[in-house]
């Protein structure tokens, strides 16, 4: 049991992780799930996300290794990563459960324990990827309006 288990989430985290990069960007842009709702901003102070979201580890290079000099085409980059984080995180809390179905019956407790755990696990990371992107919208268009501002400036 320990191999097949151990199999089963291996392949679920590494298949999902590889599998949402070869998703065509369409999916992720203007979808209905993905844009920001009108409670989720009252959500975040309520649960202080600001104070917790560094904490846990990041584990994709693009986000870790965050430009000091930012570009709009590197946020660009960079927005494209919340989408397949959380696109990635949300579907590997759900295709835990799975787990449930490679288990004997006998170990049906167990098994459903791993997948609440799973599933808690990997939900402040969607939070932290729909907190992340409007901010990085923000920023992005501050960037694009100061470089109108320069460019502007240097034509006059």
């Amino acid at each position: 049991m320990i191999i097949i288990n151990t199999s089963f989430w291996l392949i679920l985290n590494y298949g999902v992780a590889y599998g949402s990069r070869l998703l065509p960007k369409v999916i992720f842009q203007n979808n209905f799930f993905f844009k920001e709702k009108s409670f989720e901003r009252q959500l975040y102070k309520s649960i202080r996300i600001n104070t917790w979201k560094d904490k846990l580890p990041a584990m994709n290079s693009t986000l870790k290794n965050l430009k000091s000099e930012l570009t709009p085409g590197y946020l660009d980059k960079v927005f494209m990563q919340t989408y397949y984080a959380e696109f990635g995180h949300l579907t590997i809390a759900i295709l835990g459960f799975l787990s449930i179905v490679v288990n004997p019956h006998e170990y049906f407790m167990l098994a459903f324990i791993c997948s609440i755990v799973n599933f808690f696990i990997h939900i402040p990371f969607c939070l932290i990827q729909r907190y992340n992107r409007p901010r990085i919208v923000k920023v992005k268009s501050r960037i694009e309006n100061n470089s109108f501002c320069l460019a502007s400036r240097r034509s006059i």
